[in-house]
């Protein structure tokens, strides 16, 4: 027999607990919800239909099983909390074990906790185990103790046991549970992370290329991610010594870079950090960089003196006094007017005035080294100029003098013009003095012999005035003759006695050691 006591009816809707009471022997229909007490004679079998009023289980029979079901605590499967279902055999036979089975379904979403099943054995059937097992109270109270139901979920319990004596098996069941109110948040872990590059090595001249990339690999939203970046003492971006960035908020897995450009100011090695901040999260890294830069040093060397029209030779070297290679190192030499290439050493270029010769690169504390042999025709001071240039490197320049010493050389001609020379006519007697030098002939002066008994004097002119006595015309002195200058004088005479005849000249310089003397025979007829 099934039925719901109902004076523990209210106390159900409070505690969440039904009380079931279960006959092993037959299911009887219930009238209204009131509990009757077994009789003591076989109750006629009920009929296999349910019959449900308020609270009351819902009994069905089926051949030899009774099933007896209760909605708690509402009585409508849709609006309680817990299903109770006991399934028993309908009849059963004394000393013959027999089995039976309690479910406990969790008829809503939510999970149940600390979920009781509670059945009193009655006094006439010996229980012999269950599983899972019970607790067996001195009382005849068995109790499972079926944890957490989740949403939908359905534990059952299966009791054997063996009837004692005849008549009615009474067994009542209830379950206790806690009602859970459940609230779900999702716990993360962000995580901040930096990573600092930057060009590990540069010429003083080249941009260093730095980035910055601030990653969130941890879980959860990172929130108001700012990068600073304080650069130290010989680094700059746009002039300033720190650069900061507002990174925003980083999702799980995302991560921002940043890209920028700072500039040394010297050589060196420069380390930094940078910091990554995000309330109380913080990462930093480091990075280095190592500046270095060609240093050029020049030196020129030429001959101090020469005479004109000889080589002048110039002896350039050049040193990287740096820790850097000087790539594309190219050196010049200015030549001064007026000289003339006649070699270089090998690379050398002759063009527009200048030489040059071009180096691919030039290591550190190494040196090279040129040469020009150059000749001039004019004297006084030639300056020469040299320069040496290369990537990222200060120009250097170096200037040699040379003292260039002119040579004076003077060819004296003289000629008759018209010989031979018939007696009565005049000849006239040409002279010319050519400075072949490199140097002005100065003081030039010119003294000629007339022979008396075969010519006599007429008329002397030319460069400079001249002046006759007893058969000899002197020429006033010429100051200067330049290089490659000419200067001509003229004597006029008349054949007055046949024969050979000679006309001398002597010149004289401030250059020459000894006069220099020429002859000139003319036929007088």
């Amino acid at each position: 027999m099934f039925c719901v006591k109902q004076k523990e009816r209210d106390l159900a809707m409070k505690r969440n607990l039904f009380t079931v009471c279960a006959a092993g022997l037959a299911a009887l229909l219930l009238a209204g919800c009131a509990c009757t007490e077994p009789a003591a004679a076989p109750a006629p079998k009920p009929q296999a239909k349910p019959v449900v009023s308020g609270t009351c289980p819902v009994i069905t029979t089926a051949g030899n099983l009774t099933t007896a079901q209760m909605a708690i605590p509402t009585g409508d499967v849709n609006s309680s909390v817990v299903l109770l279902e006991t399934i028993t055999t309908s009849e059963v036979y004394v000393g013959e074990a027999v089995d039976y089975e309690m479910k406990v379904t969790n008829l809503t979403d939510c999970p149940l906790t600390d979920v009781v099943l509670t059945s009193v054995i009655p006094a006439n059937f010996d229980l012999k185990g269950s599983a899972p097992q019970a607790q067996v109270s001195p009382n005849g109270e068995a109790q499972w103790k079926l944890g957490d139901l989740a949403g939908k979920e359905t534990k059952s319990v299966k009791v054997r046991g063996i009837p004692t004596q005849a008549g009615p098996f009474v067994s009542c069941s209830k379950v206790d549970y806690r009602p859970v109110l459940c609230t779900s948040f999702v716990a993360v872990a962000p995580k901040l992370t930096l990573d600092k590059t930057m060009t590990d090595a540069v010429l003083l001249c080249d941009p260093i290329q730095i980035k910055l990339v601030v990653a969130n690999p941890g879980t959860g939203v990172l929130r108001g991610v700012k990068v600073v970046d304080t650069l130290p003492e010989g680094l700059t971006v746009d002039g300033q010594k720190q650069v900061t960035f507002d990174a925003g908020d980083l999702a799980s897995g995302q991560s921002k870079t940043f890209d920028f450009v700072a500039r040394a100011s010297r050589t060196g090695s420069f380390t930094n950090s940078a910091v990554a901040t995000a309330g109380s999260l913080k990462a930093e890294d480091t990075a280095a960089v190592v500046v270095t830069k060609p240093v050029l040093a020049i030196t020129k060397v030429a001959t101090k003196e020469q005479f004109a029209g000889r080589d002048i030779v110039y002896d350039i070297k050049v040193t990287n006094t740096g820790d850097a290679p000087a790539a594309n190192l190219v050196v010049e030499d200015i030549l001064p007017a007026g000289v003339t290439v006649v070699s270089t050493s090998a690379g050398g270029v002759v063009s527009a005035g200048k030489v040059q010769w071009t180096v691919p690169s030039l290591a550190p504390k190494a040196e090279a080294a040129f040469q020009i042999k150059v000749k001039a025709m004019s004297h006084g001071t030639l300056t020469n100029k040299a320069t040496a240039a290369a990537v990222c490197a200060d120009a250097v320049a170096a200037s040699a003098d040379t003292n260039v010493i002119g040579m004076p050389a003077v060819l004296l001609e003289v000629i008759d013009v018209h010989d031979p020379l018939s007696l009565g006519d005049e000849e006239v007697y040409t002279i010319t003095v050519t400075n072949q030098g490199t140097a002005p002939d100065t003081n030039i002066t010119l003294v000629c012999k007339i022979e008396k008994e075969f010519m006599t004097f007429v008329a002397a002119g030319g460069a400079t005035a001249g002046t006759h006595a007893d058969g000899v015309v002197k020429f006033q002195p010429l100051p200067s003759l330049a290089p490659r200058a000419q200067a001509v004088w003229q004597v006029k005479t008349k054949g007055i006695k046949a024969g050979d005849v000679r006309f001398h000249v002597e010149m004289t310089t401030d250059q020459l050691g000894r006069p220099v003397n020429e002859t000139e025979a003319t036929q007088v007829y």
